[in-house]
């Protein structure tokens, strides 16, 4: 059972790692950062996609001509808010220790400029903790990273997703059925509209 279980994660998550937008994501997360990648080559093909992003993001806020740009900061300020749940230590959480400190490599922090020196400051700099908010992080470093804490804000967001969609599509089929299969398109419609929006109305 256990060897048909790692068939199947590594089938579906092999090549996770060559994944622009999760490894990018992994290295702005200041929890995680380039620590928990299995193969330096994936690790490198991180790196060089993030070092992409952030030229681009370095681009546009020149043009913007602003160091980051009110509405990341309004969501950094928003998101540094937000209360941080505590995880209760269990052996998932060993386990995260356990490699952090097999690739921790501390050093102290200074203010840089280019793209390079800024990422490899960030990266050679100690993670947070997993209980702290990595909006928190970049609220208090954008100054520093300006363009990271721009692309953070980028792929730290909350990604999309079709759940409502799939909701959607659901109470249709609880509308028309086999015992209504001579509702007319508008009658439908409207039922459909009723059920979804009367619970807003009336609350």
């Amino acid at each position: 059972m256990k060897t048909t279980l790692l068939q199947a994660v590594n089938r579906r998550f092999g090549d996770v790692q060559e994944e622009p937008l999760y490894s990018v994501a992994t290295l702005l997360d200041p929890r995680y950062k380039d620590r928990y990648f299995t193969r330096k080559e994936a690790a490198k093909f991180a790196k060089d996609a993030l070092a992409r992003e952030v030229e681009k993001m370095e681009e546009i806020l020149q043009r913007t001509s602003t160091i980051v740009g009110e509405p990341v900061a309004k969501l950094l300020c928003l998101e540094a808010a937000r209360p941080s749940t505590s995880t209760s230590e269990c052996s998932l959480s060993s386990l995260f220790e356990e490699i952090l400190e097999e690739h921790e490599e501390p050093t102290a922090g200074r203010s840089v400029t280019s793209t390079t020196s800024q990422i490899q400051t960030y990266l050679a700099e100690q993670t947070i903790p997993r209980s702290d908010s990595p909006f928190q992080y970049w609220r208090m470093n954008q100054h520093r990273f300006a363009a990271l804490a721009a692309t953070a804000v980028k792929f730290l967001c909350a990604p999309c997703t079709s759940v409502e969609s799939e909701r959607l599509f659901s109470t249709i089929s609880s509308v028309v059925g086999e015992k209504r299969s001579r509702l007319t398109a508008d009658k439908a419609e409207m039922l459909f509209f009723l059920k979804k929006n009367l619970p807003l109305v009336l609350k």
